[in-house]
């Protein structure tokens, strides 16, 4: 299909593509914790936290966010500082004039309890499709039909082209990082790099299950979606078709980890329970020993050359992450028509990215995709 025959164009405007976080918890309305609401437009996450902390002489430890949102759009998000901070810093005045010179205000909250990269947020979308021409009812009903037959089932959880840069070469030298084969220096560009090569190892796992082991296997780890409770990872035993939670909270100290302290053991719930893989970091949670995930996942590691020397590297640098779903399951979806243009509202988990939602709907529904 050529982009003239095309019914739809995403533009990537930011008015085209809202995005709006959703916290686990309500707000405690007392306790040590700032929370500002703000909305940016055409920013990273990034560029908004380092310009608080340049304007305000603040590290970026100080400051607390849940997840980067994306550049092209209108995203809504949150961040928080200890009150002790904020003291030091001017007040609450000082800090929401700071983000108000990049961003726009639009609530503040106490809590008692800070958010991190960790916190089990979700993320609202609306995207708008806007019609290359004027639409027969015939084509709107196709239309409407194919994305909600889309959005019945799960979605790959890839990390998205940009994080790999130009002919892969982030990934390419994050490997050579991991092999003790770089000169690179750059702190910042090192971790870039080695996470940049965790996240091209993910995108081929899933490729590889998706093709050849769809199925969940014996010795997964899973993680309930249902459930706002961090480090809360269960085991999937194959032969009562069951998972058993394990507590993670306390970490050892040794590169590679596997699960101890079974506890409570629930019926495997396909709906709501997504299989996991470890994107590499220090203190690598794995499947346990002996089990068909263990011994895929092992496989994988050691053909990707994920030792204990190389994981030496990411503990020098303090490159910590946790296992991440390799499948995405779409909530609250919503369909409708503004005159011949399609409006999207969907809510994702935070560990996922819409981009993956709009390369599948320009696959299925004919979407133009432009800059």
């Amino acid at each position: 299909m050529s982009i003239d025959d095309k019914l739809f164009s995403f533009k990537q405007k930011s008015q085209d593509f809202i995005v709006t976080e959703e916290l686990p918890f309500t707000f405690a309305d007392k306790g040590d914790v700032f929370f500002v609401f703000f909305e940016k437009r055409n920013l990273n996450t990034m560029d908004v936290v380092n310009h608080i902390c340049s304007s305000c002489n603040i590290p970026r430890l100080t400051l607390g966010i849940a997840g980067l949102k994306d550049k092209k759009a209108i995203t809504r998000q949150r961040i928080c500082i200890y009150k002790r901070a904020l003291k030091k810093l001017g007040g609450e005045k000082a800090f929401m004039a700071s983000i108000g010179e990049v961003a726009k205000v639009l609530k503040t909250a106490w809590h008692t309890d800070p958010i991190g990269m960790t916190t089990p947020i979700k993320n609202s979308f609306y995207i708008k499709l806007r019609a290359n021409k004027h639409l027969s009812v015939k084509e709107k009903d196709i239309s409407n039909r194919k994305i909600l037959s889309l959005f019945k089932k799960w979605f790959p959880n890839l990390f998205w082209n940009q994080r790999f840069g130009i002919s892969g070469i982030n990934p390419k030298q994050g490997s050579e990082l991991l092999q003790w084969k770089s000169n690179i220096k750059d702190k910042k560009d090192i971790i870039f790099k080695i996470q940049s090569y965790g996240s091209k190892m993910l995108n081929e796992y899933i490729y590889t299950r998706t093709k050849k082991w769809l199925q969940i296997l014996d010795g997964d780890i899973v993680l309930d979606t249902t459930s706002d409770k961090k480090n809360q990872w269960w085991i999937y035993q194959a032969k009562t078709n069951t998972v058993q939670l394990f507590d993670d909270t306390k970490k050892s100290k040794q590169f590679f980890r596997y699960p101890k302290n079974l506890t409570w053991e629930i019926p495997f719930n396909p709906d709501t329970m997504i299989i996991t893989w470890p994107v590499v970091w220090y203190n690598l949670l794995l499947a346990p020993k002996g089990t068909i995930a263990g011994n895929k996942e092992q496989w994988l590691l050691e053909k990707n050359w994920i030792t204990e020397k190389s994981l030496k590297l990411c503990e020098n640098y303090k490159i910590f992450w946790i296992r991440r779903p390799i499948w995405v399951f779409p909530q609250k979806v919503s369909v409708h028509f503004q005159q011949d243009d399609i409006v999207l509202n969907f809510t994702l988990q935070g560990w996922s990215y819409a981009s993956i939602m709009i390369d599948e709907l320009e696959k299925t529904l004919g979407v133009n995709v432009s800059q």
